[in-house]
């Protein structure tokens, strides 16, 4: 039973419908507060039965003595001929009233509502409550009787139990508002971040917000509730209490800001809530992220974090430290003994050791940690030699039997008795042999210009004519593709100082490549121009597959953009393109954007 209430209670749906239900119930509470301000009902009515006994009342009757006093500086002519109340008023010879009978006897009478003040001393009625009155007092010869009569007295008894009526009931389902909208404010707090499935505290996107920026947020939405209410909470009513067309547009702006203003509050409360479960509040704030970073920071400087995988580097940090700890409390202690001459002597003779021995020992540091860069950096060299080495050895071992086996098949294929399946076999050892035989041409020439072991002629060329001469040259291939080469090429030379054949293998393999690897219906594109003293060639195809792959990833050798490997190829191309295009003096790179390919070369033109 346990298990299924708390189920229940976790849900998304029963947490939704509580906060609802907070949102409403606050707000029709806050909304009965202002109707109650706007249609002028006394509060006090709530706690005092009688009004005689109420503070506005005193108020009232206080308002009324002075009223009374203030009528000497002008007396008798800026007395209102109408009052609520009976007073009799003598100063300096001069006396008025409003009364019939104005005898002291006669204002005592009225037993609830009396007051008498004659040189200072004051008497009241003897059911007369308010205590405020009797702080009254003047000098010189006055005498003032006040009373209100009897009529007047229960007239404001029965409004004010008529105003008592009409509370009870508002204030009590405001009462009851707000106690089941704090209810379910505490079932919100304990629920939230739960989930009926397990224990763990489950965020929602406003928590990865600081904490301190959630805070932060309750200043802008209480203020502007507060503004709203002081704006539009005056506007008292003195007809019968009904509301007007002001303040029932008021109420509905009231109400609908407080909606808004709880939402928000409620939102930013229970989002706190959470972090408080979850303890992350403090950690997940800029002020705990500054401290924290500041803090980090400072622990790297001493700890030697950075260099735990290297000794070397890890032995000279901590040498780093001591001799910073050590020196600070050298200069400290030369600061201390400035008042012991004969002690003075003894910080200055321990820095210098001690920066003998720093000097010292990381000396011989750097000169382990360079000689394992010299091991390294010798170590790198022999294997790129060994493997340079391998590869043009085994490119050289190659070429004789596969020549040999070229010429044999190219003889087995002038045989006129063969079999129309034997020949087909012919053909294909011709076509793999041929493929073998560029693919080992293709290593030789890569190993020869990777180690730099190439012969090299620099000549006078034009760039523009070298790429005519390779399509030229290339035209059979280009039609047997079904693909159309667009050109965008300048119509005066454009001189480069490079070899002439490695440019051209460069162009070959990269215009061959765009022919196997482009889609079909679409065109290679080759532009060449002068950018700022620079011949720059651009080559673009639209690939026919997915390149999900990297210009660096491309590049390495043996590597084939086509995954599948439907077209023939050996993944070197691009790779002897770029090792030719730096050895003959110019820069090689690789766009992928999309479905785009794009070589561009560059020179410095001449």
């Amino acid at each position: 039973m346990d298990t299924k209430l708390r189920n229940i209670s976790r849900k998304t749906a029963t947490k939704s419908i509580a906060f609802v239900m907070v949102v409403i119930l606050f707000t029709a509470a806050i909304v009965s507060a202002a109707y109650v301000d706007y249609i002028n009902i006394n509060l006090e009515s709530l706690f005092v039965n009688q009004y005689k006994d109420s503070e506005t009342f005193a108020n009232e009757f206080f308002d009324a003595i002075y009223d009374t006093y203030y009528f000497t500086n002008d007396f008798p002519r800026n007395i209102p001929d109408e009052l609520d109340y009976l007073y009799y008023l003598k100063t300096d010879g001069l006396e008025n009233t409003n009364s019939g009978i104005y005898t002291k006897e006669y204002f005592l009478s009225f037993e609830d509502a009396a007051f008498i003040y004659e040189n200072g001393n004051i008497v009241l009625g003897e059911n007369t409550a308010p205590s405020t009155i009797t702080r009254f007092y003047r000098e010189g010869n006055l005498i003032m009787y006040i009373a209100f009569p009897d009529e007047y007295m229960a007239e404001k008894q029965n409004v004010w139990e008529l105003e008592r009526d009409k509370l009870i009931p508002i204030v009590a389902t405001i009462i009851a508002n707000l106690i089941i909208s704090l209810a379910l404010i505490i079932y919100l707090i304990r629920v939230t971040g739960r989930k009926h499935e397990d224990e763990n505290i489950h965020y929602s996107w406003i928590d990865k917000v600081y904490s301190e920026l959630l805070l932060f947020a309750f200043i802008p939405a209480l203020g502007l509730w507060f503004g709203a209410m002081s704006e539009l909470s005056y506007y008292p009513s003195y007809n019968n209490y009904q509301l007007n067309s002001i303040q029932v547009r008021n109420l509905l702006i009231i109400g609908l800001v407080t909606a808004i203003v709880t939402i928000i509050c409620g939102i930013l409360l229970l989002s706190i809530v959470r972090k408080i479960k979850g303890k992350i509040l403090l950690r997940h704030s800029i002020t705990y992220k500054f401290f924290s970073t500041i803090n980090d920071f400072i622990k790297s400087l001493f700890d030697g974090r950075k260099f735990s995988k290297n000794s070397l580097t890890k032995t000279l940090h901590q040498r780093q430290v001591i001799f910073i700890v050590a020196s600070f409390l050298l200069v400290l202690f030369t600061f201390i003994f400035l008042t012991f001459p004969p002690l003075m002597i003894m910080p200055p003779i321990l820095e210098i050791a001690l920066i003998y021995w720093y000097i010292k020992y990381n000396n011989e540091t750097f000169g382990e940690i360079n000689k394992g860069f010299d091991e390294s950096i010798e170590e790198q060299m022999k294997s790129e030699r060994m493997k340079i080495d391998l590869i043009t050895n085994v490119s050289h071992d190659l070429k004789t039997p596969l020549t040999s086996i070229i010429s044999y098949v190219d003889l087995l294929s002038k045989e006129e008795d063969l079999s129309e399946s034997a020949r087909d076999y012919v053909n294909i050892l011709m076509e793999k042999s041929n493929r073998l035989k560029n693919i080992v041409s293709d290593l030789f020439d890569l190993a020869k210009s990777t180690s730099g072991n190439i012969n090299m002629n620099f000549e006078m060329i034009d760039l523009k004519k070298l790429i005519e001469q390779t399509l030229g040259d290339m035209e059979d291939s280009i039609e047997e593709s079904s693909l159309q080469i667009k050109t965008n090429l300048p119509e005066e030379p454009v001189n480069i100082l490079s070899d002439g054949k490695k440019l051209y293998r460069v162009f070959q393999n990269i215009i061959d490549n765009a022919l196997k690897y482009s889609l079909q219906g679409t065109r290679i594109f080759i532009e060449l121009e002068i950018v700022e003293g620079k011949a720059i060639v651009t080559i673009k195809n639209i690939a026919s597959y997915e390149m999900n792959f990297t210009p660096d990833e491309i590049m390495e050798r043996f590597t084939r953009g086509d995954k599948s490997r439907t077209t023939e190829g050996s993944g070197l191309g691009l790779s002897i393109a770029e090792s030719f295009t730096q050895v003959s003096g110019g820069k090689f790179s690789i766009d992928v954007d999309g479905d785009m390919f794009k070589v561009i070369i560059s020179f410095q033109s001449v």
